[in-house]
């Protein structure tokens, strides 16, 4: 059976890269340390360190290890600092994980909404790719999720899904500024920053293009919609992102422009499975969907 103790002393070993420095962290004295880790290492019949010359250097398995030691750790510490705010009667009330694409554009607002009806509420925003944020929602690290739809089955619910015109961003300056609307063809071999073939809008981009006898010149790709955003102002090239991204950049004094594409930008609101809504909760969903309908009113 393994020891939370023996846990313990190998996770802080890793964290400090020695013996001494685990021995300080969890205040014991170094020989208790290295106890602890033998022990560890004869119930998982793993070597997990190697002895050279007074230090220690994790083996590989040691560091695969780490990493799941590391996620249990991680929940332990939210267990605690939950119970550290309930005590001081200041638990926070909402723990929410969403896309770049979102947590960096409309969700501040959406928050700031929510603080202003419910100004004691404490909210915890992580930013994260799609199958990460389904990951923290199904395993209740959080309570609510802005994501990407998935066809994969997890253990989530899906309380909304929204469908939202893409929007073609331009530098200051760009001689496409000029059109009202942007059509795809305006965008043939000229230079473009896309998303990277791993996103849905980037898979969907390169079968656009690819159907093109001279499509555009693609001169960086990113998985993330803010650093696109940010090589479009750089004059890297021109860039189809979604209009909440498109709003930001406009703010900053790029162009957005409606462009012509059938395809739709997707987000998708999730919870863990079963679990009842809180007021909060539904408060922080209304605000969403104000921010959405400002949002396609703004154009």
């Amino acid at each position: 059976m393994l020891s939370q103790r023996s846990l313990e002393a190998f996770h802080a070993t890793i964290i400090t890269g020695s013996v001494s420095g685990a021995a300080d962290m969890l205040n014991v004295s170094q020989p208790a340390v290295s106890r602890l880790i033998r022990d560890l290492e004869q119930a998982l019949q793993i070597d997990l360190f190697l002895r050279m010359g007074g230090k220690v250097v994790p083996t590989p398995e040691a560091r695969e290890l780490a990493l799941e030691v590391e996620r249990a750790f991680i929940g332990l510490t939210t267990i605690e600092r939950a119970a550290m705010e309930i005590r001081r009667g200041r638990r926070a009330a909402i723990s929410v994980a969403a896309m770049p694409a979102l947590s960096q554009t409309i969700l501040p607002d959406v928050l700031i909404a929510l603080r202003r009806k419910m100004p004691t509420v404490q909210i915890e925003l992580m930013a994260m790719q799609t199958q990460d944020v389904i990951r923290q929602v199904a395993s209740r690290q959080c309570q609510i999720g802005f994501t990407s739809p998935t066809r994969q089955q997890f253990e989530v619910d899906l309380l909304q899904k929204f469908d939202l015109p893409y929007r073609c961003i331009l530098p200051a300056g760009h001689e496409l500024a000029e059109k009202d609307v942007i059509e795809i063809s305006d965008l043939d071999g000229r230079d473009f920053v896309s998303f990277n073939a791993s996103t849905a809008t980037g898979q969907m981009l390169d079968r656009i293009f690819a159907g093109r006898q001279k499509p555009p010149v693609v001169t960086v790709r990113s998985h993330l919609s803010p650093v696109i955003s940010a090589l479009v102002a750089r004059g890297m090239g021109a860039g189809i992102v979604d209009p909440f991204t498109a709003q930001e950049f406009a703010r900053t004094g790029g162009v957005s422009r409606p462009v012509t594409l059938k395809e739709q930008f997707s987000c998708a609101v999730v919870r863990p499975l079963g679990q009842k809504l809180t007021s909060e909760i539904e408060i922080l969903l209304s605000s969403f969907e104000e921010q959405i309908e400002a949002a396609l009113a703004a154009g």
